[in-house]
């Protein structure tokens, strides 16, 4: 198990510490030691393989959802911050209020109530986000003969989730969230499903594939009727 399921032995910042640095720096470890079941077997082989296929996963889960609220936070921020100095002409994530654009002097205090509110919501959609894009996925690790359940692909998402707090760069930090958590989530599935690296790629990108084939074909269709 990782160092944030042992929270309450850990402690919440220790084992936080840990299972972003472990995670992030050296995954191979980390997802082969952590997430690596033991089928059947008696035992002290059995009794570990039915400790870790039992394992909650609510923490998993809160240590996406602080990562994700790490790059919000710092998302807005620096949304904020380019807007201040005219490097934006008008926010690209905030929602476009017109009195976020009509006095650039009271925009603190409107800013407070709009980024809690956003917070709030995006909360809600990640956690929505967070439970499709884990179905898609684990249904094509299935596709490639992947040997566990759909929690072991929930945890791996989620464990992934730490490169959020490359959001702490601007411009160029989302571009090396967006990679670094592609290669944990390639990384993660061919370590805890026994998979060679090209199906576990496969297992990645067939549903962006599958996914935008179907986004290409609508935006076709709409063209095409008008």
């Amino acid at each position: 198990m990782a160092d944030f399921d042992n929270v309450k032995e850990i402690g919440f910042f220790k084992s936080l510490f840990l299972t972003w640095k472990q995670s992030l720096f050296n995954p191979e470890k980390f997802y082969y030691e952590n997430f690596k079941k033991i089928e059947g077997g008696e035992g002290k082989e059995g009794t570990e393989h039915h400790r870790r296929d039992t394992s909650p996963i609510m923490r998993p889960y809160f240590y996406a959802i602080i990562f994700t609220y790490i790059n919000l936070v710092f998302s807005f921020f620096w949304e904020i911050i380019f807007f201040k100095i005219g490097f934006y002409k008008n926010y690209a994530i905030l929602p476009k209020i017109p009195l976020f654009f009509t006095d650039k002097n009271s925009i603190d205090f409107y800013l407070i109530i709009g980024i809690v509110f956003l917070l709030i919501l995006l909360g809600i959609l990640y956690t929505i986000f967070l439970a499709l894009l884990t179905i898609v996925i684990h249904g094509f690790v299935m596709l490639m003969g992947g040997q566990h359940g759909i929690k072991n692909t929930f945890r791996i998402i989620c464990y992934a989730s730490g490169v959020g707090v490359f959001s702490i760069f601007p411009l160029f930090g989302y571009n090396i969230s967006a990679a670094w958590f592609a290669a944990l989530l390639i990384i993660g599935i061919k370590k805890t499903n026994a998979l060679s690296t090209p199906r576990s790629i496969m297992a990645l990108l067939l549903p962006f594939i599958f996914v935008s084939l179907i986004l290409a074909a609508f935006i076709i269709k709409i063209l095409a009727a008008r």
